[in-house]
Parts: C-alpha cells; structure tokens; sequence
C-alpha cells in the first residue's frame, strides 16, 4: 500500500513542480556511455588511439565518440565548414562565436552522454536541457554576428548540394533573430537543445554543460545517472522517467473512472 501511495504522491508532485521542469528525452532507461546513431559517430565511446592528436574536443578524449581526424577540422584559426557544411555564409564567425559553435560541434559529436535525447531515426537530438549559463554565454559571444536563417538545420536552401541562405533572404544579426540565450538554445539547432533554467551550479540540476573546465571530471554523468538511472534518492526516489510514465497511467484510469 505504501509503494503505491508513494508513487501517487510523487505523480502528483511532478505536476506541481515549477517551470525549472525539464522534458527527458525518448529513451527511459539508463544508456550510459552510448554513442548517436549514423555515420558521424563512432559505434561506441572509445578512448583516444596511442598516438590520436585531438586537436579540439580534448574533454571527450578518453572516452569519445568522435575521432581525433574529426577534431582536425575545427583545429583551423577561422572555421568555415564541417563535413562541407557552411558556418560562414553570412561572414566568418567572429573568434567569440566560434568557440561556442566548437563546443557545441564537439558535444554533439563526441559526447557519451547525449544519446538519452537521440531521435532514433536520426542521428540526431531533440528537447536536450543546457543550463542556462551557456545558453546565456553563448548567445553573449554571437549577439554581434550575423545570420540569413533562425533554425540552422531546416531554413537553409539545400539545392545546390550544401546549405545556402534562401534567395532575396537578408543576413541579421543573432541579437535580433535570437534576442536571448533562451533563443539561441531553443532555435539555431531546431529542437536539439532546450535552454534550462537550471544552473550548473544546482545540487539539483538536471541539465547538462556542453563544456567544462578540462581539470574537473565530466558534469553530466551525475545528471545522467539521476535523470535515467534511478540514483538520486536511493529506494524512495521517483526517476523522472517512470514517473512520467505513471502520470499517463494514472490520468488515463482518471479519465475512465469519469466517464463511467
């Protein structure tokens, strides 16, 4: 009787819970150490080869997604393409902005810990939380640069093979097509990433950083653990995903009982 009551009680607390609520992702269960699906990651996170030279994305190297050939690409002074795929079509990013789309690239990439997010169609994420400071920085380093599109996956003209600005589309800065680090967070990439208004600095945090201070251990496998795998409150606990499943249940039986 008791387990069944504590579960009601947290059901109903997750729907009391504040705008701090983070959606998760499609997977319920806990995949530490997973890999996105497709051809830009590797099968399985794997340590840097004897000899591997990463030139960027040195936090992931010992235990990575992404190859360190991969990481030669961002190496350059001024990026202006991955895999042929176009950052500067409305200029060359300024030196600021470019750090942030490197970190973001080389989370994307490498990291063993986005995956609880994949699409599993895709290799792609969707709805994944970033705390809120480096959705805020990120957009303080772009503000002054420029862009001709908002969603930098699906606005892009594909015809001629790689991504374009559409025809008569003029290029604005982020400040005014984004306005925000919630904006930026919430849009550039589609629905990748989702701007928490959790800080990284929260006991309770239940978002992820895309970077971190490369002395410190990797923030985000903790999250993962507490949001997935059930290790944020011993036996008592309410793992976000069984509770959201159980919240369906029990207003689905709601939904009966009142119909009859």
């Amino acid at each position: 009787m008791y387990g069944l009551l504590h579960a009601v009680l947290c059901a109903c607390a997750l729907l009391t819970l504040s705008s701090n609520a983070q959606l998760i992702g499609n997977n319920t269960e806990y995949r530490p150490d997973t890999c996105l699906d497709g051809s830009k990651h590797e099968a399985n996170p794997i340590p840097a080869q004897e000899g591997a030279d990463y030139k960027e994305c040195k936090l992931w190297k010992d235990k990575a997604c992404c190859t360190a050939e991969f990481t030669q690409q961002l190496a350059a002074a001024t990026v202006t393409n991955i895999d042929g795929y176009h950052w500067n079509r409305c200029g060359n990013l300024s030196q600021s902005c470019q750090v942030f789309f490197i970190r973001v690239e080389c989370f994307y990439r490498c990291s063993p810990n986005v995956a609880h997010w994949m699409l599993e169609e895709y290799s792609a994420l969707a709805n994944l939380p970033v705390c809120r400071e480096f959705c805020n920085a990120w957009y303080a380093a772009c503000k002054n640069d420029k862009t001709c599109i908002e969603n930098w996956i699906t606005d892009w003209n594909y015809t001629a093979g790689s991504n374009h600005c559409p025809t008569n589309v003029p290029c604005r800065l982020y400040s005014e097509v984004y306005g925000s680090g919630e904006g930026i967070c919430n849009k550039l990439w589609g629905r990748s990433f989702f701007y928490s208004n959790y800080s990284k600095n929260d006991e309770d945090r239940q978002c992820l950083q895309p970077w971190w201070p490369k002395d410190q251990p990797n923030p985000n496998t903790q999250v993962i653990e507490q949001l997935f795998g059930g290790t944020d409150g011993g036996s008592d606990s309410c793992p976000r995903p069984v509770v959201m499943l159980l919240l369906v249940t029990l207003l689905n039986m709601a939904a009966v009982i009142v119909s009859l």
